[in-house]
Parts: structure tokens; C-alpha cells; sequence
């Protein structure tokens, strides 16, 4: 092999340098890497080209290894840097508010002056620190695209009151009425067999078919807007009277049915009347229950409740005799204790609906309150009630009832003659 002279091992080596660092495009490594091999010729007096191409790869990738170095430092630095400002001063977040946000801050910060204001002053300016979001779901959170303030779970049993409805077995359904089978009684019964030549007892149910619609229940208040914003608990207070008078809305209902194009049958027009014998409030009642439903439908439905006005379970429960006029309740008959009454072993349930003279002793089994939609309550304020500064609340539901046998219903009146 012929001997190389220096200018040609540089610039083989130069021409190696740029082959390599173009495939790695590293313009440094390239620079690093010629002034490498430069300074190795110089000091090692290369002699040929495959030992100064070794040269070049070994410059080029100690090169490439201290620029790597170099990054990975700068990055240490800076993430250092971004750590330390992170725990010196606090990041300003950008938060988009709402209107009713910047308003409420704004109004805060100037409580004094708006405190101190007083006719002749000069003029007040309260200024918002930013325009804010002035959509209507941010600014109200529970509104519906109509503004409604919807309020989900309020219907309670509010003072511990028992309502028909609560005691009637109940459903639901999504249709717009429901059918169900009537009891309309039977013929024959079974019997004993003895004689084989004849056929053995035979008896059948009458059974028809009965519909029921469901029916609105619904009312609507409306009141002063500032009411609301003066008195912190009114609120609350319609709330409850509302549903208060809602369900003894739904207490008539149950009882008295309605008189629409398509009719619901209420308890007491299914009612069947009191035949037995007896005169007093006490004894009627008893049998009513424990006499006549039992006997007019078999033995099949039992006696649960009774309905009366609250001023005759008043009076039942404070029965008094005749000549002393000391309180005499019938003993095992009737109990009256912490205002519930109890008559031979019937639950009363009182309410206004019922007329003070009269009863309805029935098995509840024997009845279905079927719910369609669930009473809600609505707040509305609309363009109308806005000009007049008030708003609406409105409760409503739908439902039906469903009476299977008529002879599970008595009523009558509290005194025979």
C-alpha cells in the first residue's frame, strides 16, 4: 500500500465525516468530528485512510453523545427552572366565570360604598372585572331550556300524615289508562259429592273487563317574587302547603272518582251500603267490616280500614255513657293514642273529604292506585308574571284507581235509626 500523505488521510477522513454526520444530520457532530481527526493526524501522524475513517466514526459518536449530554442538561436546567417558579409564585389559571360570578365578587368588594349610598350621593359604579359567560346554563345551573327550576325529589309525606293513597296498594304505568278484571259475583258453590249418578257441584265467577283512565291532578299558586327573596323560608313553607293540598285533592279523587267523558269510579259510588242491623257508630263500623264484607264476598277479602271525617274519629274516640258521661270506650274495641284510632282492630284514616255523618269500611286489597306520572312541583317565571315581578308554582300528577269487587266497600252512616 502506497503511502499517504497528510493532506490526503484529511481529507479522506473530511470527506468520511460528512457521509456519516448526513445520515445522522448532525451540522455539530460534523464540525466536532473534523476538528477530531484534524488534531488526532497532527498528534498520531495517521499513515492510512481506514485508520482515519476508525478515527471518524469514533469522533462522530463521541460527538453525537456530548451534544446528547448537552440537551439532557439544558433539559435538567429548565425543568428546574419552571419547578422553582411553580413553588415561588402562584400560576394564574385561567378560569372562565359566569356573569352571575364576576357580579357577586363585584358586589362584595364594594359592600361599603353600596351600604353607605344615600339619595344625593354621587353616582355609584360598580365595575365587573371581566364580561363573564352570560349563558343561560351557566349562570343557572338547574334550569331547563324553558327556564324551569325543576325540583326532583320533593314530594314527601309531609307531617306525618296517612293518605288514602299511601295506603291503597300501588303501580305504575306509561299507557293512558289501564284495564282491569271486575268482580261482578257468581253462581253455585262447590259442595259435597256423595251421590255418583249426578254430576258434582259446578260454579263459575262473573268477570268484566273495566277500564280506568287516568286523570290530572293539578293546581298552581302564584306569588310576589320579592316574598320569596324577603322571607327565606316561604319557599320551603309552599312547598309543603302545596303538597298538602294536593294530596287531599287526591284523597276526593280516590273517594268521589270524576264525572268526565270517560269516567273513573270513586270509593264511595262502588261502595256497596250498610245492611246489618245495629245503630251505633261503634257496632256499624265493626259490622261493616267484620259482617258484611266477609259475608257478601265469601270470606275472600278481610277488613283493613275504615275512613272517617277527623271530627267523628274525634268523637268515636271520645265515646262517652250515657248517664255518668265518663269517657267509656269499649273495652278491646276501640284505642285511641297519640291521635290514631283503632276500631275492632280497623285502621282509621281520617280526612276532610268525608262527610261527618258517614263511614267506608273497606279491605284495601281490594283496590290499586296506579300512578301515570308522580306529582312534581314547578317554578316558572315567565315574560307575563316577569313584567309583574312574581312567579308561579305549579303541582301536578296523573293517576287512576282500580276497584276490583265492589262487596269489599261498605259505607253508611255513623247513627241508625
Amino acid at each position: 500500500m502506497a503511502e499517504q500523505t497528510e493532506e490526503e488521510i484529511k481529507k479522506a477522513a473530511q470527506e468520511h465525516v460528512e457521509t456519516i454526520a448526513k445520515s445522522v444530520a448532525e451540522k455539530t457532530a460534523e464540525e466536532k468530528a473534523n476538528e477530531a481527526v484534524e488534531k488526532s493526524v497532527k498528534d498520531k501522524n495517521l499513515i492510512s485512510k481506514e485508520d482515519a475513517e476508525k478515527l471518524t466514526e469514533e469522533a462522530v459518536t463521541k460527538a453525537l453523545k456530548d451534544r446528547e449530554g448537552e440537551d439532557q442538561k439544558k433539559f435538567d436546567t429548565l425543568s428546574a427552572q419552571v419547578k422553582k417558579m411553580a413553588q415561588t409564585s402562584k400560576v394564574e389559571e385561567k378560569v372562565e366565570k359566569s356573569f352571575n360570578e364576576y357580579l357577586a365578587e363585584a358586589i362584595t368588594e364594594n359592600a361599603d360604598a353600596i351600604r353607605g349610598f344615600k339619595k344625593g350621593s354621587p353616582e355609584l359604579s360598580i365595575v365587573l372585572k371581566a364580561v363573564g359567560d352570560m349563558s343561560i346554563a351557566n349562570n343557572f345551573p338547574g334550569a331547563t331550556p324553558w327556564v324551569q327550576d325543576v325540583r326532583t325529589g320533593l314530594i314527601v309525606n309531609p307531617y306525618n300524615r296517612v293518605w288514602l293513597s299511601d295506603i291503597l296498594p300501588g303501580g305504575s304505568s306509561s299507557g293512558n289508562s289501564i284495564l282491569y278484571p271486575k268482580e261482578n259475583g257468581g253462581e253455585g258453590a262447590p259442595g259435597l259429592w256423595t251421590d255418583k249418578s249426578v254430576d258434582k257441584p259446578q260454579f263459575d265467577y262473573d268477570l268484566s273487563s273495566q277500564a280506568a283512565f287516568f286523570k290530572w291532578i293539578a293546581g298552581y299558586v302564584v306569588v310576589e317574587r320579592e316574598m320569596l327573596d324577603d322571607i327565606s323560608w316561604l319557599q320551603s313553607y309552599l312547598q309543603a302547603k302545596m303538597l298538602i293540598s294536593y294530596k287531599t285533592a287526591e284523597n276526593n279523587f280516590i273517594l268521589n272518582g270524576s264525572t268526565d267523558a270517560n269516567p273513573v269510579t270513586g270509593m264511595l259510588d262502588a261502595a256497596t251500603s250498610y245492611n246489618g242491623a245495629f245503630t251505633t257508630a261503634v257496632d256499624r263500623v265493626i259490622d261493616a267490616g267484620w259482617g258484611q264484607i266477609v259475608e257478601e264476598t265469601h270470606e275472600f277479602y278481610q277488613p283493613t280500614h275504615t275512613i272517617l271525617n277527623p271530627r267523628s274519629a274525634v268523637s268515636l274516640g271520645l265515646n262517652k255513657a250515657g248517664g255518668s258521661g265518663e269517657y267509656d270506650l269499649p273495652n278491646g274495641s276501640v284505642a285511641f293514642s297519640n291521635g290514631k284510632l283503632s276500631v275492632g282492630g280497623l285502621d282509621v284514616v281520617t280526612t276532610t273529604g268525608m262527610a261527618a255523618t258517614d263511614f267506608l269500611t273497606f279491605d284495601r286489597n281490594a283496590l290499586s292506585y296506579v300512578t301515570r306520572m308522580a306529582p312534581e312541583l314547578r317554578m316558572f317565571e315567565d315574560a307575563a308574571l316577569a313584567k309583574r315581578n312574581k312567579v308561579m308554582f305549579r303541582i301536578e300528577g296523573r293517576a287512576t284507581l282500580a276497584i276490583f269487587n265492589d262487596n269489599a266497600l261498605v259505607s253508611g252512616t255513623l247513627q241508625g235509626a
